[in-house]
């Protein structure tokens, strides 16, 4: 694959679901699951696509299930929601399936319990005066890739049968600038980010997901040490259950968590009321699919295990789907509580 370092872009604010490494404030070592609060880290900024976190909060339903949760903003570079957890700085969190798996290789004993998305968002964005469709347009193009997402990248081009070397992949960070300015023909990154930012500025773009091309996975999963899973499971389960609850209020309310991320939770952060919206319209579909209508949010059909785990594979990962997964918890859940569904 050709490489060139010409861009090197600063994050603008942008949100970025596969990111997932966060900043572990002092109050994540003072705030475990051990004691009356519990730290979870978020894996990104405070914005709407946590909010079912905050409604969770602001609702009672964490103070319901007896829980005290405290959030812990993400961000660009820090201690991962792994790390955190690893190290007993936070009890929960959530990441993406690639850096959980990269973590169990390196022997730090987490699992996935559920994910947020049943769908990732990660995909590659064109003008919509120029569209690429598939992987195979990509062939003899510029792409913008994030260093952290190129074995990915890599992984989306060998499922199709292209040859890495055949396409030049631009690093970038996290401002799409390059697109607009036609620095590059094509952008990796997530349809609730860029599409959402360049088409609030009046640049139409085109995008294909990676789930559609033999790189289907979950995305913003629940992450916990295998000990909380022996030793808590009824706090694990009363944990869910809150969140459920929090998500289903911002299905049923998206405005309310809109509000709650721009005026209060992430008000540090400036965010635009219409971008917020935006980006939780295009956040929704992913969370509330055929599957999870049917089984429940959170859930974790078979074949979307199965397909997660093939997706990592493609990326160098020798992670299984008994390493990787513990769906026990939601199915004990939704047995004692159908109406959760």
């Amino acid at each position: 694959m050709q490489l060139s370092r010409r861009h090197a872009l600063r994050l603008t604010g942008c949100v970025g679901v596969a990111a997932g490494l966060a900043a572990c404030s002092p109050a994540a070592s003072r705030s475990t699951g051990s004691g009356d609060t519990i730290a979870m880290q978020l894996g990104w900024i405070k914005n709407v696509q946590f909010a079912g976190e905050y409604l969770a909060l602001e609702n009672g339903h964490f103070r319901d299930a007896g829980l005290s949760v405290e959030l812990l903003a993400g961000g660009a570079a820090g201690t991962s929601t792994e790390a955190g957890i690893d190290t007993g700085k936070v009890w929960i969190g959530t990441s993406t399936p690639q850096k959980v798996a990269a973590a169990i290789e390196r022997g730090v004993p987490v699992r996935i319990i559920g994910a947020t998305m049943a769908t990732s968002p990660a995909c590659v964005t064109s003008p919509d005066s120029a569209p690429l469709r598939t992987p195979k347009d990509l062939v003899g193009k510029r792409v913008g890739v994030a260093d952290h997402n190129l074995p990915t990248f890599e992984g989306l081009l060998t499922a199709n049968g292209v040859d890495p070397s055949s396409v030049t992949v631009i690093p970038v960070q996290f401002d799409p600038s390059p697109l607009v300015n036609g620095e590059v023909d094509a952008w990796s990154g997530f349809t609730t980010n860029e599409p959402v930012s360049l088409r609030a500025k009046g640049f139409p773009t085109y995008s294909f997901l990676y789930g559609d091309f033999g790189m289907r996975t979950c995305a913003q999963v629940f992450v916990v040490s295998e000990q909380s899973l022996t030793d808590e499971r009824a706090r694990c389960k009363s944990f869910l259950t809150a969140e459920i609850k929090g998500w289903k209020d911002a299905l049923a309310d998206p405005d309310r968590g809109v509000a709650l991320a721009v005026d209060k939770y992430g008000a540090d952060q400036k965010l635009d009321t219409a971008q917020q919206r935006a980006l939780l319209d295009a956040t929704l579909p992913l969370i509330l699919t055929p599957d999870t209508r049917r089984d429940g949010l959170f859930t974790l059909a078979p074949s979307l295990i199965t397909d997660t785990v093939t997706a990592l594979g493609r990326t160098g990962s020798t992670v299984t789907a008994a390493q990787l997964f513990d769906t026990s918890l939601l199915t004990e859940l939704y047995a004692e509580n159908p109406g959760l569904r």
